[in-house]
């Protein structure tokens, strides 16, 4: 995906946050229903990613759960270590003082750095760059 065809992803209304991966996890969770006294099984695929914005370095989880019965196929990570990936969430917010994301159902995408973008933004001292 270029910068431009995520521009209009964006401007579409979705939530994309553009991050570098570092790593990812497959665990299963369990909770017990109050209501049933059953035990329930989950999967849960977690994604460290970082994000860089205003020389400030922020730490994401991005999380998405499945049903315990999910295949390999649909958990598997397939993501590149150290490359910079539009992550698509439902939603974002703060557990405990970490950002933390559900992941939407679709895939992350991988962003090419040199896709076409449109003139560079200008510098924060005013002038426009030349």
């Amino acid at each position: 995906m270029t910068p431009l065809e995520l521009i209009h992803v964006v401007l579409d209304g979705h939530i994309i946050l553009v991050a570098e991966f570092r790593g990812g996890k497959l665990e299963t969770v369990g909770y017990v229903d109050k209501k049933t006294g059953e035990a329930i099984n989950r999967l849960l695929l977690s994604f460290a990613v970082e994000r860089q914005g205003r020389g400030l370095v922020a730490y994401i989880l991005l999380q998405r759960y499945f049903p315990a019965t999910a295949s390999p196929e649909e958990t598997e990570i397939k993501l590149e270590k150290g490359c910079l990936y539009a992550f698509p969430l439902d939603a974002i917010e703060t557990r405990r003082g970490i950002l933390v994301g559900r992941l939407a159902a679709a895939q992350p995408v991988m962003i090419d750095r040199e896709g076409p973008l449109g003139p560079p933004p200008a510098p924060a001292g005013g002038r426009p760059a030349a």
